[in-house]
């Protein structure tokens, strides 16, 4: 005799033999019993679950011999020829192949001949492949059968099955097996057939069939052909496990073994999906019956490992990835970008990716771990508040190299808009440092330094005189002390540094002058008189901060005048002459230094803005003359 597989070797044959439907068998085996077995029966259920399998022992109990109970004897003549498949009293119809309304018309025509037994019965098979007109035809004779007639329909999607036929028939689920039911099943299969199976072999059916009793058969009939678990049948396995550990590399590695053994990246695709809703399950303590208890353990861990956020957006990633498939070329490249979707969230901008970035910063606070370190900041780009106290430096940082004053490098200054205004009107700004050439780092303005030198305390009558306190030392990058007066060309590289040392208030007065002389004292030439006198009040300000940056005093002296530049032209505004520009001297600079001091011209008056901003022009282009239009 033929070799003949397992599921069919081992098919039910009485209602005691199915496993896992009890609530089918008792409704059954009761109708039978006493007599009041309906004209229509739907069977639904997923595949595998013994629904033909039932059908065939209800078409056995309706027809035996010797009925005891509900139960069929199965030794009969009738129970014999329906087993063989020889009976003239059952009738199988796939309506997947047969779903037209010829067939039907031809099944109806055939219903009301009799036959040996007391009932005939026909079994459509996926019943929810039927035609819309082979469904309408069927629905009179399916309402009212000859009294002889039992129809017995299974679907594997009740939903799809119009409600008129749902409404004539008594409708009955059947579910997919617990694993502790079919593990029990599994292994006495095993022993009655003398099989020869590891327990690695029983774990992978069981795995495999997924509570289908069928299916579940059919891979132990592999495992036996193949003297063991098949190669690669382990690569959904390695697959949870990469993204259990966030390891694209092992995820890549798994796949291209699964596929190199001959198996597809769809069903692959699918075998995740289905290990990631149990893990899922596991994760909201959902139904596993159809786990092992192995299974279910592993299931918890790995959704302990994961998280909810992860499992959720693996799962619609996978999901995608197996939509995607019908419209690629290469069926492998959606499930592999899912893959690196999944193990790298960071190379994902969906929504879902940041959820779980979230979620597992958060997991990691929870669990006490330590806090993200915020990104470095460059260190050339950091400041010196943001450094630490032991590594911030003592001194002001170091002077620029020698070059001549440039103003227009210098920030904040309120005479910048006055400057592009008259790039307009022809006039020339004075010449700013090139582009390329860093400018020089402002500091943050300092306190107004204590005087340069102290007087030595009064020597007391038993002590030895006080030695002379010795000069300051030079700041970071100054020039290098020497006992005669500093040269204009050391002023002149030294101003713009000393400058940024200064206060608002006097680099704003300081800013319109400039070095002339360094003949014993320094010269330093100012605009007029009047801006001469203001300036004389912070004097000792500028000179100790010419003294900090030079490492030696420095004596100014401050003189009005000194040297114009001929190519700036003249000056032109609306509404006045040369001579109100001396007029409103001691006003415009009253309201310059409140500006100096509060930062904000938005505070000032327009009038008072409009004389300040002259006032500015001519502080910036000594020399320069004005002209009334």
């Amino acid at each position: 005799m033929a070799y003949q597989s397992l599921y069919r070797r081992y098919r039910s044959g009485r209602f005691d033999e199915l496993r896992g439907q009890e609530h089918v068998v008792r409704a059954l085996r009761n109708a039978v019993r006493e007599d009041r077995v309906g004209h229509a029966y739907l069977f639904s259920g997923p595949r595998g679950t013994g629904k033909t399998s039932t059908a065939r022992i209800l078409a056995k109990a309706l027809n035996c011999e010797d009925l005891t109970d509900g139960e069929p004897c199965g030794v009969c003549e009738s129970c014999r020829s329906i087993e063989a498949g020889t009976s003239f009293d059952l009738h199988e119809l796939d309506a997947a192949s047969n779903n037209g309304v010829e067939a039907v018309r031809d099944l109806i025509g055939r219903a009301g001949i009799g036959s040996p037994g007391r009932t005939k019965v026909y079994i459509l098979d996926e019943v929810h492949m039927l035609s819309a007109g082979a469904s309408n035809a069927l629905l009179k004779t399916l309402e009212e059968p000859p009294p002889h007639v039992v129809f017995v329909l299974a679907t594997t999607d009740p939903h799809k099955v119009l409600p008129t036929i749902r409404s004539r028939t008594q409708h009955l689920e059947f579910g997919l097996l617990p694993a502790d039911v079919l593990e029990e099943h599994v292994r006495w299969v095993v022993a009655d057939a003398g099989l020869d199976v590891t327990e690695e072999g029983i774990a992978y059916a069981l795995r495999q069939g997924g509570g289908s009793a069928r299916d579940t058969l059919s891979a132990l009939d592999q495992v036996v052909a193949a003297g063991g678990a098949p190669a690669g049948g382990d690569s959904v396995d390695a697959l949870v496990e990469s993204l259990c550990e966030r390891d694209t590399a092992a995820a890549m590695v798994a796949l291209a073994e699964a596929l190199s053994v001959g198996r597809e990246p769809r069903p692959i695709a699918e075998d995740l999906l289905a290990r990631l809703r149990d893990i899922f399950l596991a994760s909201v303590q959902g139904p596993l019956q159809h786990l092992t208890d192995a299974d279910q353990a592993r299931a918890a861990e790995q959704a302990s490992r994961l998280g909810r956020a992860t499992i959720t957006r693996a799962l619609e990633l996978v999901g995608e990835a197996i939509a995607d498939m019908r419209h690629v070329g290469d069926t492998r490249i959606p499930l592999e970008v899912a893959l690196v979707r999944m193990t790298r969230p960071e190379v994902d901008t969906s929504m879902a990716a940041l959820v779980e970035r979230v979620a597992r910063l958060e997991r990691g606070f929870a669990e006490g771990g330590p806090a993200p370190s915020p990104p470095a900041v460059p260190t050339a780009a950091a400041s010196t508040s943001d450094r630490p106290a032991s590594t911030a430096p003592a001194t002001a940082p170091p002077a620029p190299p020698a070059a001549p004053p440039a103003p227009a490098a210098r920030r904040g200054r309120p005479g910048d808009a006055a400057r592009a205004a008259l790039a307009g009107s022809g006039a020339r700004p004075p010449a700013a440092a090139p582009e390329d050439a860093a400018a020089p780092p402002t500091p943050e303005p300092r306190a107004e330094p204590e005087p340069t030198s102290a007087p030595p305390p009064e020597p007391e009558t038993t002590a030895a005189p006080a030695e002379p306190e010795p000069a300051p030392a030079p700041s970071p990058g100054a020039p290098a002390a020497s006992s005669g007066a500093p040269t204009l060309a050391e002023l002149e590289a030294a101003w713009p540094a000393v400058l940024g040392r200064l206060s608002n208030r006097a680099r704003a007065r300081y800013n319109a002058g400039h070095f002339v002389a360094a003949d014993g004292a320094a010269e330093f030439a100012l605009p007029n008189a009047i801006h001469r006198d203001r300036c004389e009040e912070l004097r000792p300000d500028v000179e100790a901060a010419l003294a900090e940056q030079l490492g030696r005093p420095v004596a100014m002296r401050l003189v009005v005048g000194g040297e114009a530049d001929p190519s700036q032209g003249p000056l032109r505004r609306s509404g006045g002459s040369a001579a109100s520009a001396g007029e409103g001297r001691a006003s415009g600079d009253e309201h310059h230094d409140e500006m100096a001091e509060i930062g904000d011209v938005s505070e000032l008056d327009n009038a008072d803005v409009a004389s300040s901003s002259i006032d500015r022009i001519t502080e910036l282009f000594p020399g320069a003359e004005v002209v009334e239009e």
